[in-house]
């Protein structure tokens, strides 16, 4: 039986993401303030409205994102993030659960960014934008992703009507590389743990 594998939180990276999305929200909430009380002054039009709207969209994006940070922040000083052993692979930031090995069909490392330029022959292959993950082939996804507030409820539930079968591992935050979470996985599958 392989050791189990485990990846903590990178504190530092962690925290910084935290400082710079929480400095958009507000920059996004004093854009918005700033826009409405211009809006005010001249009077309620397409003008006035299209950047008040970007700012309040900025504001609750980022405070979204900011949010999700601070919880993979807390859920970090009390273990590690990712786990996996003989009970399967538990990523800490998508769920409460690990999927258990029979669920899983496949691994493979891709790009996971969701972010893909335009490919040109001349092109730095260096600038294209790439966040290196371990995406996991499983039975029912959606069933092993946290359902709690209106952003996950709705993943999940999105998730569940297309029975979309993947489950994207990052290590972007970790203390670790798609490389080793890929090994980990490969090993207890092949060791036939099921």
């Amino acid at each position: 039986m392989p050791t189990p594998f485990e990846a903590h939180l990178d504190v530092t990276k962690t925290l910084v993401a935290l400082v710079i999305t929480a400095l958009i929200a507000i920059g996004g909430l004093v854009f918005a303030w700033t826009k409405k009380s211009g809006a005010e002054n001249v009077g309620w039009s397409s003008d006035t409205l299209v950047p008040l709207g970007i700012g309040v969209v900025v504001f609750f994006v980022m405070a979204t994102v900011s949010f999700k940070q601070y919880r993979t922040y807390d859920q970090g000083r009390s273990g590690p993030i990712v786990r996996i052993d003989e009970s399967g692979v538990l990523d800490r930031r998508q769920g409460p659960n690990p999927i258990p090995w029979s669920a899983i069909g496949g691994a493979q490392i891709k790009d996971i960014s969701n972010a893909h330029m335009v490919n040109r022959k001349d092109e730095d292959k260096r600038q294209n934008p790439q966040v290196m993950g371990v995406v996991l082939t499983v039975e029912n996804a959606a069933k092993y992703l946290d359902g709690d507030g209106a952003l996950g409820a709705a993943a999940k539930a999105v998730g569940e009507a297309t029975g979309h079968d993947q489950f994207n591992i990052s290590p972007e935050g970790l203390t670790t590389t798609a490389e080793d979470i890929f090994t980990a996985v490969q090993a207890y599958r092949e060791s036939g743990t099921n």
